[in-house]
């Protein structure tokens, strides 16, 4: 997750640059990656985060999940991780090029980068009560009035199409539910590109979705809803069983949950 913020930091500064019509990046974006990525490692591989609390999450201070519980990582060294973001940027920059991003964004009516997920601008729709925020990673206007809604994935990172809603495809379609509820677009001028970098070629999906699609999109998410209120405000008198809790889509994804600490004995890892 770390890594990909990078990567997604470094593409949101790329793409405010091409918008104004400046250079991509600085010929020193690599030197000044490197130096953010050692010093992040270094303050979360040291610990340090535990004496210094108060500044977390500010100049270079983090900690990495794997760190904290003594997890081995793949990468063994900040240098392995440098290496792997750098290979996910120059991808990018190839795909940029490749799908002339530049005068798209340019020419673009309206473009939002990476935009804030708070206040009352922020990207989302409401459904019956509930604010649903979301978190796009670029969208766009173009001239022609179509809605451009764009989401880089990263890693090893599979597009590969199914007979219901991969995790992918469901969040971009909960994604397009923004500008045809809020925005008033029409369905079918709402277009969401998946990018998936890390592999050996940038894997590029465009997705649509139709008025049926729409209304299962919709009819998930109440129903995620409603097992949240349920949780938020149980009835009088209903008890909890363990498994109203057992989320997990795979039991190794239960070594990244921040509680794993709190979790039942049989699930300790």
């Amino acid at each position: 997750m770390w890594k990909g913020e990078i990567f997604h930091s470094i593409v949101a500064e790329s793409l405010q640059r091409l918008k104004d019509e400046d250079f991509v990046l600085p010929q020193n974006w690599r030197s000044e990656l490197e130096d953010k990525i050692n010093q992040e490692w270094n303050f979360s591989e040291s610990k340090a985060f535990r004496e210094d609390r108060k500044n977390l999450g500010e100049n270079g201070k983090i900690v990495l999940f794997e760190h904290e519980y003594n997890e081995e990582i793949k990468e063994q060294n900040p240098r392995e991780i440098f290496n792997s973001v750098e290979a996910w940027v120059n991808q990018f920059f190839n795909w940029l090029e490749e799908n002339n991003l530049k005068q798209l964004l340019q020419n673009a009516k309206k473009v939002w980068i990476e935009p804030k997920i708070h206040g009352s601008n922020a990207p989302g729709f409401k459904l019956d009560d509930i604010e649903v925020i979301t978190k796009v990673d670029l969208a766009l206007v173009t001239k022609d009035g179509k809605f451009k809604i764009f989401d880089w994935k990263t890693g090893n990172f599979s597009l590969k199409k199914s007979r219901q809603f991969s995790q992918a495809e469901f969040q971009i379609g909960v994604y397009q539910l923004w500008p045809h509820l809020t925005l008033k677009y029409p369905l079918e001028v709402i277009e969401a590109h998946l990018v998936g970098f890390g592999n050996n070629s940038v894997q590029h999906e465009i997705h649509q979705i139709n008025w049926e699609e729409k209304e299962k999109i919709l009819s998930l998410i109440r129903q995620s809803i409603a097992q949240l209120k349920r949780f938020h405000e149980p009835d009088s008198g209903v008890e909890f069983l363990l498994e109203d809790f057992d989320f997990a889509s795979y039991e190794n994804a239960c070594k990244f949950c921040e509680f794993k600490r709190l979790c039942q004995k049989e699930l300790e890892i």
